[in-house]
């Protein structure tokens, strides 16, 4: 073997790259909390890895676990993230209806599920034994994870109003000529109103969502009321007798 030969077998042994046991590249990453890594899969065109990497990313192991779910419990914050920016899905569940949201609540890793709820995670999702992730806070005494799922909740569910409301109100199939003009302003306003209020009061409290939210209740109930009678047939005008 002739000295060159002998060096690009060792540049050809080093460039080997050996992950942890019973590991993917995505998962090996998680583990070893290294994000430069697994950056490099998704960017770098000579990466090993490059071409089945974004497969890899919501690939579940023998455990049954995601990357998300792995990264949740272990608390890897950071790496939740850039998983989430990579294209791993926040929704995924099990069979058992577990998801990212569910390990991270149980293990109590507050900053982990405020980047869940961020990147829009279900907080409704239950599982086999009917809880939602704020019940598996409370089940593992959590009370931050509890307190900050209660106030991403009410946040949630007032701005859902709000887009549910308006995306019915501008929808003839739906509104089917039963509101007025007026109603629709009235709504549109009242939604874009609370819209606005929420984005401009990022400190606002649990019980502030929660009083918003009943606020627009009761503008909106008479008209959306409207929306659940039967519509009345528009009667055909009375063809002129002659006289």
């Amino acid at each position: 073997m002739t000295l060159q030969e002998g060096e690009n077998r060792e540049d050809s042994q080093e460039e080997i790259e050996i992950l942890l046991p019973n590991t993917t590249i995505v998962t090996h990453c998680i583990l070893k909390d290294d994000i430069p890594r697994l950056t490099k899969s998704f960017e770098d065109d000579s990466d090993p890895f490059k071409e089945t990497i974004a497969e890899l990313l919501n690939q579940r192991d023998s455990d049954g676990k995601s990357p998300l779910d792995i990264a949740s419990t272990l608390g890897r914050t950071d790496m939740v993230r850039e998983l989430l920016q990579r294209g791993a899905d926040v929704n995924l569940v099990t069979s058992k209806g577990f998801c990212a949201l569910h390990h991270a609540a149980a293990w109590g890793k507050l900053d982990v599920i405020k980047v869940l709820v961020e990147f829009h995670c279900n907080l409704q999702q239950r599982n086999v034994h009917g809880e939602r992730a704020r019940e598996t806070a409370v089940r593992y005494t959590h009370t931050e994870c509890v307190d900050y799922l209660d106030w991403a909740e009410a946040k949630v569910a007032l701005l859902d109003l709000a887009k549910q409301t308006q995306e019915t109100v501008q929808d003839p199939e739906k509104v089917q000529g039963r509101l007025t003009k007026e109603d629709k302003t009235i709504s549109l306003s009242s939604c874009k109103e609370k819209v606005e209020w929420v984005e401009s009061n990022p400190g606002a409290t649990t019980q502030e969502f929660i009083e918003q939210k009943e606020l627009l209740e009761e503008i909106l109930g008479p008209i959306m009321l409207k929306l659940s009678e039967p519509r009345e047939d528009v009667p055909q005008k009375n063809q002129k007798k002659n006289k």
